[in-house]
């Protein structure tokens, strides 16, 4: 049996990135052009109805709404139409820059160099090599001794797989949600169609995650198959029960790689979810919890009671109130003290 040199997960990159990156050029391009003339239209038509309702003083909400909402039509129209500026600003930024920037903070220093599509080849060519060296130490007997060698390359390259396929669907997702981007910019002007702008951010944020999170993992098997290749490197032909001992070490570790791998995703989605469309319901929930003091009401009588206490604060002004008014019935109801009597005064009747 002879040492091999595929790498084909390198080659399914090469065949499937360019023809990606193409798509999705092309559908940003159109998508753009068939928005930016309703957007430049309405942000016309927006000023001018904002100028003419000012000048008949048919406007009631303050100048700092008023502003706040044109300056947000604007950012909207510039994002957009502008020339390349949803190619630089979330193009880029998200499929290119985030990405790989910090995958190179993550192997700036340290043993593995660099983390991308090679990387998926080295982690099963290295495994195969390590079960290489423990198998030619085997007879052609130990039938037991090489079911555990295949065990240890079936384990590695599921595991690669399993890593490979969410880092390469994580990148085609990502690639989707980009093109589309065009189209949903435009919903962050609307109260009804924010939150549908918020999720297409969370999105885009948890494909980042996603694909940062499986080269976490791959550069961690990375060093640990690096760790295990040495050890078998250092044992040679001594004792192959004890190369056997570290293979299955490494088997172990695959399985156990292989099943983070399938979590990430939902951790993916668990963190990218709170980020971008959790935030408002904390808030609501923040806010309820804190509660508030209520307001007065008459009753039939003409008694004002306090009503819609809510939360830390309603405790808090239940708790006050009640305090001043069992203070003030006290002093009411405190007798007063005798005087002093005659004999203390030295009178003698």
């Amino acid at each position: 049996m002879e040492d091999i040199q595929w790498r084909i997960f390198a080659y399914i990159v090469a065949q499937v990135e360019a023809p990606l990156v193409d798509a999705v050029a092309d559908v940003m391009a159109a998508f753009l052009a068939y928005v930016a003339t309703p957007l430049r239209l309405a942000l016309v038509l927006y000023v001018a109805l904002t100028g003419l309702a000012l000048l008949s003083g048919r406007v009631t909400d303050p100048a700092a709404t008023v502003l706040s909402r044109l300056l947000t039509m604007m950012l909207v129209v510039w994002v957009v139409t502008g020339a390349g500026v949803y190619q630089r600003y979330i193009h880029e930024l998200f499929f290119t820059a985030l990405p790989n920037g910090l995958a190179a903070a993550l192997t700036s220093s340290g043993s593995i160099n660099i983390i991308n599509a090679n990387s998926f080849d080295e982690v099963w060519l290295r495994a195969w090599r390590a079960g290489l060296e423990v198998w030619r130490t085997l007879g052609w007997s130990d039938v037991a001794e090489k079911a555990v060698v295949v065990l240890f390359w079936a384990a590695s390259i599921l595991s690669t797989a399993f890593c490979f396929a969410i880092w390469l669907v994580s990148r085609l997702v990502l690639a989707l949600y980009i093109a589309l981007g065009p189209l949903l910019v435009p919903l962050a002007l609307f109260a009804a169609t924010r939150a549908v702008f918020e999720r297409w951010i969370g999105s885009l944020i948890g494909c980042v995650i996603l694909q940062v999170t499986t080269i976490i993992l791959l550069y961690i098997v990375l060093a640990v198959e690096q760790e295990v290749v040495s050890s078998v490197a250092r044992m040679g032909s001594v004792d192959p029960m004890v190369m056997l001992q570290v293979l299955l070490a490494g088997v172990i570790f695959f399985a156990v790689a292989a099943y983070v791998a399938l979590q990430l995703p939902a951790l993916a989605a668990a963190l990218s979810g709170g980020l971008a469309f959790h935030t408002g319901a904390l808030l609501r929930s923040g806010q309820a919890a804190l509660g508030s003091t209520g307001h007065s009401r008459l009753d039939a009588d003409g008694q004002s009671h306090r009503v819609g206490r809510s939360g830390a604060l309603g405790v808090l002004h239940a708790a006050g109130e009640a305090a001043w008014r069992g203070g003030g019935a006290a002093t009411r109801r405190r007798p007063t003290p005798p005087g002093p009597s005659l004999s203390d005064r030295g009178v003698v009747p």
